[in-house]
């Protein structure tokens, strides 16, 4: 008969073929006939059906180990974890009676029953039995034989004793799990939930005909009885999700085509989704294709090229999107093809704007296992990788896991997301809203709905969130006169606060909603659990004002209220960015309000696009920066203080920038050298410091940067000297950071003075050396992409 493999599930493919289906069943008088028969559906993957003629011959015979035993393998593999449990211990609780020989049991034992101890310790496991489980789980170990090179199940045990002893002192989340209801889920597989907001879901569900009624139903294998997944789209109606129904496009709900694993790019103009056959034809099990959506409408349906679709050789499935800074698509998506770490793993593509594919790659680092990585969901805001897999340390089965993207593009530590997400079900399609408190994911655990009355068989469609945290409250005017009216006009934004210390933008309410009255000066933000956040409120004409706000050590749900009281700004500095030479402004240039403290140290206070104005509130007796960037242009500093100003309450600071041309000369003013040497004085480094800037915010620009003498001195003693010195320069810059190939350092000694080094007498002129002894720079290409 057919022995098991590690368990799989049918919507990792959204596979057209049921591997726990049953058919109808005549039963027999005879056990062992009645044996047979259950061996050979077991062996065909009927498990339903095997489970109740093993049934039948452990009624008529409760001894019957081999029975209890397969049985018990059955109603596991149906996915029937709390019924597997009692034939399993059933199984384990026989002892050898005074008719039975000691030989034959232990040569059943060790041929027919070996793998008992891992399944029942597995079941254990996805039960919650964890100190049970460990328990038979260390004697398979010990009774054990590897039957070849490839038999993995001693890895395997050590696997689910370590997700055991993860699982004891694994804390629950503040977090809730609830069914999306009736209008999706019925007693079958739903798949693929992919959430627009809070109010709209496509997800796969099995196409129902006429034929399809109820709450049981009975699957058929076979060529003649097949049956299709389709995308279906359900709209929510106060709190209830409405009645599912199939998005109308028959180039993507295609007859004859398993269809799921549907998503959106971040501007949702493209749709990704997988079509799959039982049968290969011309194409592998899953392709991925791509549909243009616009106005509520899909069109344009294309499947992807190769290699992405490997022909007759791997299947491609549950694409994510990740929407680069530069608007491509990075798309993960999984796939047993070659090259990886074994079963389905994590890869990923590219799709560039002009719509050109590049890819697949494996996606390296942590995430890969030999076992399965599957239904991957990228999350933009906070650069995390979604996952669930059977290959890492869990509660049983498919657990969700997440891991970060660094700031060096690798991928960190490979985290659990913890209980009550994670079950000893198994835990897919895990996806979360952009203000990360709620989303959707798909389980069979207990609270599905029941397939031909198992509690743990069908998968749906679980809507989860997190524990209804918020803040609320006004921004008001500090000492103002007026009673702490909420002050119109104010935004707030809501960050949420890394360990590190830096701040993640989650959210701005500019919405000025007071309750019922609109009065304005409100705010209202969604708040995780244990997190720590800070709200932020601007108001032009006075100071921004932060507040700490954090969940952290709160038991209970609850709104926290928060009322901010804002100072009016003492002063404001205003005035326009322009280009040298040109009349009007310049928009969308950079600019920055640096604090400038008495000790020398900085800090940036506020930072904004002009358009063309700028402006920015200042407190009184202060000293500022206001730094001007833009690309293709010269920074430009200017310095403002607020000390002794009196009734002046505006500062008018208009800025001229100057452009940056090709192949022309710009002098660096105060580069200087000590004396006969090309060592860079501390001065120096400072200025060089404008011209590093510059390069990072022109990563395309390539510069000579020269040096020059004056005429004291031999021709070739100036000539080296500036070299050295021009070399200095660029040795500078490339220890801060930019790339070799865009310096060209060149000494030009004393042959290209700007003024003569002597008057027109003949006599030495100091001044005129001074303006000779230079360095400069001139942009003399454009590094191509």
């Amino acid at each position: 008969m057919k022995k098991p493999l590690t368990l799989t599930v049918s919507i990792l493919l959204l596979s057209i073929v049921i591997s726990h289906a049953q058919v109808n069943r005549v039963p027999s008088k005879s056990p062992r006939t009645e044996l047979k028969i259950a061996d050979k559906f077991y062996a065909e993957s009927y498990f339903y059906t095997a489970a109740e003629y093993y049934k039948d011959v452990v009624r008529d015979d409760s001894t019957n180990r081999y029975a209890h035993f397969w049985l018990g393998m059955s109603l596991l593999q149906a996915r029937d974890y709390e019924n597997a449990e009692v034939f399993f211990a059933k199984f384990y609780e026989m002892k050898p009676g005074p008719k039975a020989k000691a030989k034959k049991w232990a040569e059943e034992d060790r041929v027919l029953f070996s793998t008992g101890g891992y399944y029942f310790g597995q079941v254990l496991h996805r039960n919650g039995k964890y100190d049970e489980a460990v328990q038979y789980l260390n004697r398979f170990k010990k009774e054990y034989t590897p039957k070849n090179d490839k038999d993995n199940l001693v890895a395997l045990a050590d696997l689910e004793i370590k997700g055991c002893e993860f699982a004891k002192k694994a804390k629950k989340a503040k977090v809730k799990v609830l069914s999306t209801g009736p209008g999706v889920n019925k007693s079958y597989t739903e798949a693929s939930p992919y959430g627009i907001g809070e109010d709209e879901l496509y997800y796969a569900s099995l196409k129902v005909d006429s034929k399809l009624s109820g709450d049981t139903l009975i699957f058929f294998n076979g060529n003649k009885s097949k049956r299709y997944y389709n995308i279906y789209h359900s709209v929510k109606g106060g709190n209830e999700w409405g009645k599912g129904k199939p998005i109308e496009n028959a180039d993507i709900n295609e007859d004859g085509y398993t269809i799921g694993n549907g998503t959106f790019n971040k501007a949702a103009n493209r749709f990704y989704f997988t079509k799959c056959l039982e049968v290969d034809d011309d194409r592998p099990l899953c392709n991925i294709f791509v549909a243009d959506f616009e106005a509520g409408k899909f069109s344009n349906v294309q499947r992807l090229p190769e290699p992405i679709n490997e022909k007759e050789k791997a299947t491609s499935t549950q694409p994510t999107v990740r929407t680069s800074d530069d608007g491509m698509d990075i798309v993960y998506f999984t796939s047993d093809r070659e090259g990886g770490s074994g079963g389905m793993d994590i890869w990923y593509f590219l799709r560039t704007q002009n719509g050109e594919f590049k890819g697949p790659k494996i996606l390296t680092g942590p995430v890969n296992t030999s076992a399965d990585e599957v239904t991957p969901f990228f999350d933009d805001s906070t650069k995390t990788l979604y996952f669930s897999s059977n290959g890492q340390a869990g509660f049983g089965g498919f657990d969700v896991f997440k891991t970060q993207e660094g700031s060096d593009l690798s991928w960190g530590d490979i985290v659990n997301v913890g209980s009550p997400i994670n079950t000893g079900a198994d835990d897919l399609y895990y996806s979360r809203s952009t203000d990360q408190t709620n989303g959707f994911m798909v389980s069979n655990r207990v609270g599905s709905v029941p397939l031909n009355g198992i509690k743990t068989a069908s998968d749906d469609i679980f809507y989860w969130s997190n524990f209804k945290y918020a803040v609320q409250g006004m921004a008001f005017k500090e000492g103002g006169d007026d009673g702490g009216v909420a002050l119109k006009g104010a935004t707030f934004k809501l960050y949420r606060k890394l360990e590190d210390g830096t701040k993640v933008l989650v959210g701005v309410d500019s919405s000025n909603r007071a309750g019922g009255d609109k009065s304005g000066g409100y705010y209202f933000f969604k708040l995780a659990p244990e997190t720590d956040y800070v709200v932020e409120v601007e108001r032009e004409g006075f100071q921004t004002k932060a507040e700490n706000v954090s969940t952290k050590g709160l038991e209970n749900e609850d709104t926290l209220q928060n009322n901010v009281a804002v100072r009016k700004g003492a002063y404001v500095v205003k005035g326009l960015v322009s280009e040298e030479g040109k009349t009007g402004g310049v928009k969308d240039a950079n600019v920055e309000l640096i604090e400038v403290y008495p000790n020398g140290m900085e800090k940036t206070v506020y930072y904004m696009k002009n358009d063309p104005y700028y402006y920015f509130d200042l407190e009184m007796d202060k000293n500022y920066k206001v730094v001007v960037r833009k690309n293709e242009y010269f920074t430009k500093i200017v310095e403002v203080n607020t000390h002794g100003l009196g009734n002046v309450d505006t500062i008018r600071k208009d800025i001229t920038i100057v452009k940056l041309e090709l192949n022309k000369t710009y002098t660096l003013q105060n580069v200087l050298y000590e004396f006969g040497k090309a060592t860079l004085t501390e001065n120096s480094k400072l200025v060089l410091n404008n011209l590093y800037q510059i390069m990072t915010e022109n990563a395309s620009f390539i510069i000579e940067l020269s040096a020059h003498t004056d005429a004291i001195g031999s021709d070739k003693a100036n000539m080296k000297l500036s070299q050295d010195r021009a070399e200095s320069c660029v040795k500078y810059l490339i220890d801060k950071g930019i790339a070799k190939d865009r310096l060209k350092a060149v000494g030009y000694g004393e042959s290209k003075p700007k003024v003569p080094n002597q008057t027109e007498d003949g006599k030495d002129d100091p001044a005129g050396r001074a303006i000779n002894r230079r360095t400069e720079f001139q942009i003399i290409g454009l590094k191509k992409d």
